[in-house]
């Protein structure tokens, strides 16, 4: 198994961390923003920018930062370069429920060597 497979384990772990509770902070902010807007958003982790452009706010910087942080720090880990990343995309689409519950999906797709490493999580909370 060649390093790069590891890759998936890290596109699962950053997509399972996006849309849990430790994230709460980002995804309380994302709740109170207008639905027509955050239904679905796109995360660029490398280039640090968002679709729609118009929800960065300072907690979604802060968000994004901590994490790129954290996929540099998991990527050095496995020994991984990150000339071999082409880039990571996070798409987070958000559903609010019946009695108060919140449903995200959350697709992560780390493409490295022109190859797809993707994950996706589905989550709720109330």
């Amino acid at each position: 198994m060649g390093k790069l497979n590891n890759l998936l384990g890290i596109a699962n772990n950053l997509a399972d961390s996006f849309v849990s509770v430790t994230n709460l902070h980002f995804l309380k902010h994302m709740e109170s923003l207008p639905v027509e807007k955050t239904k679905l958003f796109e995360i660029d982790l490398l280039k640090e920018t968002i679709k729609p452009e118009d929800l960065m706010s300072k907690t979604v910087k802060d968000t994004i930062a901590q994490y790129k942080k954290w996929f540099l720090s998991e990527i050095d880990k496995f020994k991984i370069s990150l000339n071999d990343i082409d880039k990571v995309i996070v798409k987070i689409a958000y559903k609010p429920g019946k009695s108060f519950a919140r449903y995200y999906t959350c697709n992560t797709t780390i493409t490295a060597k022109g190859k797809d490493y993707t994950k996706k999580v589905m989550s709720s909370y109330s």
